[in-house]
């Protein structure tokens, strides 16, 4: 029996992908970073629809575990992984790492990012780290996503992310230029 997994892409972020992402369809030597990757929607769409130049890459990091919120309650991670697996492995422009944000950027990380989506840890330390740590790596020009800037008021401020986004925007002052603020916030780094 086949589950259905909500497509929260096509719902909160797809738009945001389309205007500030299209320019840059076609284009080679692009080098992508996605910080949480759920089922692979945004994965395919950036496969099909922006990373199609030569010698590009997304590359997608993920416990594929899940977390506290109530939406990851009932959901069976080892299938959502496979549904993941099963999504992306028609796109070989598509490389994973099944570990946490820190992992990765202690061990693997190297090279400089076009775009960084950041939606993995939603805590807003999680979040504050993984911003900071791939900060480091954007390239001027580049664009950086948080999703769910405005999700979790329910939650207690260290269990959400916009205040994590909010401080590193502070930290970071001058820095970048303003895209886009809805329920995610997009920002060009200058």
């Amino acid at each position: 029996m086949a589950v259905e997994y909500p497509n929260w892409f096509s719902k909160t972020a797809e738009p945001n992908f389309k205007q500030f992402l299209s320019p840059l369809a076609g284009k080679d030597d692009l080098n992508f970073l996605q910080l949480g990757a759920f089922t692979g929607d945004a994965s395919v769409w950036l496969a099909q629809n922006i990373l199609t130049g030569s010698d590009c890459l997304l590359t997608d990091i993920d416990t594929w575990e899940g977390s506290d919120e109530e939406a990851h309650e009932k959901m069976n991670f080892a299938h959502v992984y496979q549904t993941y697996l099963d999504k992306v492995k028609p796109y070989p422009v598509i490389r994973h790492y099944e570990m946490t944000t820190d992992d990765y950027f202690r061990s693997f990380f190297a090279g400089q990012c076009d775009f960084v989506y950041v939606d993995a840890d939603h805590t807003t330390v999680g979040v504050l780290l993984d911003a900071e740590h791939s900060w480091y790596y954007l390239k001027s020009g580049g664009i950086m996503a948080f999703d769910d800037y405005t999700w979790g008021d329910h939650y207690p401020m260290h269990q959400r992310p916009k205040p994590g986004i909010d401080l590193f925007l502070l930290r970071h002052s001058g820095e970048y230029e303003v895209l886009a603020v809805n329920l995610q916030y997009w920002i060009k780094k200058k």
